[in-house]
Parts: structure tokens; C-alpha cells; sequence
């Protein structure tokens, strides 16, 4: 394993190299004047937008009453099943 990553050094030394010479063009003053004039949103906080905190306990209460139903009725569904006779 240690000779594989050894062959792949030098290859990693090029790319880095070649990434180093890279000409990225300027980006100051290629915007269009309306853009440079436009009106942007106005910033919130974060907590406003995501609103008021969950209660975790408060949750989990509905999440736990949610999957009771799911379980009552799928064993009202799987008593239904077994009960059917079958011609």
C-alpha cells in the first residue's frame, strides 16, 4: 500500500502545481451597473426565520401518539387479514 501511494505523489505534486498556474480573471467591475444599483432583500436573523424552538419533549409526545396509531392500526389490519377465510 505505502509503494502505491508513493507512485501517486508525484502525479498529486503536477496537479497542484498546475492549479497554482491557473489565471482566474479579475471579478471587480464585471458586474453590469444595474446590478451594482440593485436593491437586495433585507437580512433577517436566523432564530425569526425559523420561528419559535420546539419543545423536544413536546415532540416526541407526537411523534410517540403518532406511531401508537400506526401500530394499532396496522394490527387491526393484520387481525382483519388472519381472520378472512379464503375459498
Amino acid at each position: 500500500m505505502k509503494g502505491f501511494r508513493m507512485k501517486r505523489l508525484p502525479l498529486l505534486i503536477l496537479v497542484l502545481i498546475c492549479a497554482g498556474c491557473a489565471d482566474f480573471p479579475e471579478l471587480e467591475g464585471s458586474e453590469p451597473p444595474e446590478l451594482r444599483s440593485a436593491r437586495y432583500p433585507k437580512l433577517i436573523p436566523l432564530q425569526e426565520a425559523l420561528g419559535p424552538p420546539v419543545e423536544p419533549a413536546n415532540e416526541a409526545a407526537e411523534v410517540e401518539e403518532d406511531l401508537k396509531a400506526r401500530r394499532e392500526a396496522l394490527e387491526k389490519k393484520s387481525q382483519d387479514l388472519q381472520n378472512t377465510e379464503i375459498n
